[in-house]
């Protein structure tokens, strides 16, 4: 099964990038660990206002345990450098405003592929 960030093109673009942040937002919401798998460099990592750092499998196995609320993602901003990419936008359960948050991609194979998130309140 081909990943759900893989695309015809073979250019890191602006819209491949949408498309990889989508995906990244359709899998949180289903809550389903396997679709995002997929999607994060094996060294990807996390940072929280806390100072907590979470790695691949940490936000693999804690979105089973998300609990079921109606998730919207709004986007802020979107920016392609060369072979990185940059999302940052805010999420909110239930209605009310969870976090924000800026993830990075990186352009490898001819797919994006998420190496980082920073959260924020």
């Amino acid at each position: 099964m081909a990943s759900p960030v893989r695309l015809l093109k073979e250019t890191a673009t602006v819209d491949s990038l949408l498309q990889a942040d989508e995906a990244w937002n359709a899998a949180y919401h289903h809550r389903d660990p396997e679709r995002l798998r997929p999607m994060l460099a094996d060294d990807w990592v996390g940072f929280f206002p806390d100072g907590t750092l979470a790695f691949k499998q940490d936000l693999l196995e804690g979105m089973a345990h998300n609990p079921p609320t109606a998730l919207m993602f709004e986007r802020h901003a979107s920016v392609v450098f060369g072979h990185t990419g940059v999302t940052r936008g805010t999420l909110y359960a239930g209605g009310e405003r969870v976090q924000s948050f800026l993830r990075v991609y990186t352009w490898k194979g001819g797919q994006w592929w998420a190496v980082s998130v920073q959260v924020v309140p």
